[in-house]
């Protein structure tokens, strides 16, 4: 569960990253990476478009790809929280197991 967290993490990043990189000089302003002033995306020159569908893809790409960590996250959830239960009852063993191999399937999309 650690590592899809981490990743869920990553994607956000390079989300900032990639975004930042979309904007124009008469748009920079209004910019995540304008706020903090500085950062590894430098101001746009002033030949450099403005690329408000190319921020919009990148936008819908990364949602979907945090939904697919949300489809990972909840049936982990579930497994977890029948942890205590699993020492008296080896048929709770088996279902716990089951619950996470489906997150670990879910996660990598095998």
């Amino acid at each position: 569960m650690g590592f899809i967290g981490i990743a869920s993490d990553v994607v956000k990043l390079v989300r900032c990253l990639v975004v930042n990189a979309t904007y124009g000089p008469e748009k920079y302003s209004e910019s995540p990476a304008a706020a903090t002033k500085g950062g590894l995306v430098p101001p746009p020159t002033a030949d450099t478009p403005d690329q408000p569908q190319a921020r919009a893809k990148y936008r819908s790409a990364t949602g979907l790809v945090s939904l697919a960590f949300l489809s990972a996250v909840v049936p982990g959830i579930i497994a977890n929280s029948k942890y205590s239960q699993v020492f008296d009852s080896q048929s709770d063993a088996d279902s716990t197991a089951r619950i996470r191999l489906v997150v670990i399937y879910s996660f990598f999309g095998v």
